[in-house]
């Protein structure tokens, strides 16, 4: 899932497609890759495969996330708050990623998602996570304890009210007086 005007997004898609793929195809060769995403007409030109599925742009995401197994996050630059990796969480998805794509999430790999920097070990943990059913349930149930800790509509309330608290008692003290 991505937004492929964002070059860190068409990186990953591209390491994904070229080295991680192969490797991962060699073990479970019926696997398919479906990427999903608003992206120029020639910005993901050539990835597409008898494995890779290029689908662009797709009005309603949430009959994708019902159909994913895995969410994959290889990015190997960026920064801040991955949507991509919460989005399929919320949803049950577990999720592969590299450190950088869970950085500053609060994620723990083998916990919540599972982390691996080099293209082996990134198809390594999608192969692992495909095959171990009670892996893959520990991870969904875990992605989704993760969102409610870090990023459900209370959390975000309580940090709301926690940031403007000195605000508005700054704006009751000026009434008073």
């Amino acid at each position: 899932l991505g937004n492929f005007e964002h070059e860190p997004n068409v990186d990953a898609v591209r390491w994904l497609a070229s080295e991680i793929m192969p490797r991962v195809i060699a073990r479970l060769p019926g696997a398919m890759l479906h990427v999903v995403g608003y992206a120029g007409d020639k910005v993901l030109h050539g990835m597409a495969s008898e494995h890779v599925v290029i689908h662009g742009h797709v009005p309603d995401i949430e009959p994708v996330l019902q159909e994913m197994r895995i969410a994959l996050a290889p990015l190997r630059y960026g920064a801040g708050v991955k949507g991509k990796i919460n989005m399929a969480m919320s949803h049950g998805v577990p999720v592969v990623s590299t450190a950088i794509g869970a950085e500053g999430m609060g994620l723990v790999d083998g916990r919540d998602v599972l982390i691996a920097d080099t293209a082996e070990r990134f198809a390594d943990a999608i192969v692992s996570l495909y095959d171990d059913e009670k892996l893959w349930v520990e991870l969904s149930d875990s992605g989704l304890a993760n969102i409610c800790r870090h990023f459900s509509p209370e959390v975000a309330r309580s940090q709301l009210e926690r940031m403007l608290a000195p605000i508005a008692a700054s704006a009751r003290h000026q009434l008073s007086r």
